[in-house]
C-alpha cells in the first residue's frame, strides 16, 4: 500500500507550498485540532477531529515533518549558494564521526626496456599522498512561537523552511569554497596555493592571466613518475566586481576566429561573498581531475529537521514556543592540489 499522507499533511504542505488557497496558518492549525483557543494543550482540543486529520501520527510530527518537506525542496532547488558542486567531488558514505584517510597514488615511469632472453625488473610501486578530515555538526534552533500562531503571522512562518534551507546552503558553500578563499595547509604541510606546488600567481584576471593558469596546470605532473598531467580548466571563480571582465575574455568580438583563450571550454563562476575584488581562481573538472572531497554523514546530503514540544517540559512550558532543530553534517578537505590555480593580485 503506498503511503497516503493525512489530512493535516496536505493542508499544511499546501499551506508552505503557497497552492491550494491555503494562506491562515491560525486556520490550519484549528482546522487539525479544532483548538479554537490556540492554546495547544490537549484538553482543549477536539480529539475526534485530530484522529481524522492526524490518523495515528501527532500533530507535532505532521507539523514538523511538513517543514522538513519544504526545506528539503528548497534545498535542491539549488542557486546562487549551491555553486560548490562544481568545485568537489562526493565520496562515498561516511558512517562515523572518526577521521577518514584519502590516499591518493601517483604513477609509475616510464616502462624500461627488457632484452632478449633477460628477464623483468620489478617496478617501484608509487608513492602516495594521504589527505584527512573528519564530519561535524552545523545546526542551530528556530522558534514557532505562540504570538506568532494567535497572531497568524503567514510570512514569518513560511519563511521558516526556507530560512533554514538558505542557512544550510550558505554554511555548506562557504566551507567548500573557503578552501580557494583562505588557502589552508595541506596533507603536505604546505600551503593549497604557493609556489612549491607550481598553483600560485600574481597576474591581473585577463587573457594573459588564463593563458598563464592553463599553462601552469598543464604542466602538473604526476607524483611519483613526474609526467605531465595535461590538466586543463574548467571553471574560473571571481569576485562579483570581476565578473564581467571574466565572462568577456572568452567573449568574441568581432573576429569570427576564436583565439586562443577562447578556445578554452571554461565556465565563469561569480563567488558571492568574496570580498576581495583581484583575486580569482581557476579549477579543473572535479570529475577528470579530483581536487576537494567532500562527505556527508550516511550519505545524507540534504540537513534534517527535529522538534522538541513536550506539553510540560522544555521550551513549550517555559516559553510557549516550539523549537525546532536543523542539523547538517559533512566534512571534507583538499585531496590533490594540482587541479587549483589561484592568482593574488597586489
Amino acid at each position: 500500500m503506498p503511503n497516503v499522507p493525512c489530512k493535516a499533511a496536505v493542508l499544511l504542505d499546501r499551506f508552505f507550498s503557497r497552492e491550494g488557497g491555503v494562506r491562515s496558518f491560525r486556520e490550519c492549525y484549528i482546522e487539525i485540532t479544532g483548538d479554537k483557543r490556540l492554546t495547544g494543550r490537549i484538553e482543549n482540543c477536539d480529539l475526534v477531529r485530530m484522529r481524522e486529520s492526524l490518523d495515528t501520527d501527532l500533530w507535532s510530527n505532521v507539523f514538523a515533518n511538513s517543514v522538513n518537506r519544504r526545506m528539503v525542496a528548497e534545498y535542491r532547488r539549488g542557486g546562487v549558494y549551491s555553486v560548490w558542486r562544481k568545485l568537489v567531488k562526493i565520496a562515498g558514505n561516511v558512517n562515523d564521526f572518526r577521521t577518514q584517510e584519502r590516499v591518493r597514488y601517483g604513477g609509475y615511469g616510464a616502462l624500461p626496456t627488457v632484452n632478449q632472453g633477460a628477464a623483468y625488473l620489478a617496478l617501484p610501486s608509487p608513492p602516495g599522498e594521504k589527505a584527512s578530515y573528519a564530519v561535524s555538526k552545523r545546526g542551530g534552533i528556530e522558534s514557532l512561537t505562540l504570538e506568532m500562531v494567535k497572531n497568524d503571522d503567514v510570512q514569518a512562518i513560511r519563511a521558516i523552511p526556507t530560512r533554514l534551507s538558505e542557512a544550510a546552503q550558505r554554511t555548506l558553500n562557504d566551507f567548500v569554497m573557503d578552501f580557494l578563499r583562505t588557502n589552508p595547509v595541506i596533507y603536505d604541510g604546505v600551503a593549497l596555493f604557493d609556489a612549491a606546488h607550481g598553483n600560485l600567481g600574481n597576474a591581473a584576471l585577463s587573457a594573459v592571466g588564463m593563458e598563464g593558469a592553463r599553462t601552469a596546470m598543464r604542466k602538473q605532473t604526476e607524483l611519483g613518475s613526474g609526467q605531465r598531467l595535461r590538466i586543463t580548466p574548467r571553471f574560473l571563480w571571481v569576485p562579483l566586481d570581476q565578473e564581467e571582465t571574466g565572462f568577456n575574455i572568452f567573449r568574441r568580438g568581432t573576429n569570427n576566429d576564436k583565439t586562443f583563450v577562447q578556445s578554452m571550454d571554461v565556465e565563469v563562476v561569480p563567488v558571492l561573498d568574496w570580498t576581495d575584488t583581484n583575486d580569482w581562481c581557476a579549477s579543473a573538472d572535479p570529475e577528470s581531475c579530483p581536487t576537494i572531497e567532500l562527505a556527508f554523514l550516511d550519505g545524507q546530503e540534504e540537513p534534517e529537521l527535529f522538534m522538541q514540544d513536550h506539553p510540560s517540559a522544555g521550551s513549550l512550558f517555559s516559553h510557549d514556543q516550539v523549537t525546532m532543530k536543523i542539523r547538517h553534517i559533512y566534512g571534507g578537505a583538499v585531496v590533490d592540489y594540482r587541479g587549483l590555480y589561484k592568482s593574488v593580485v597586489v
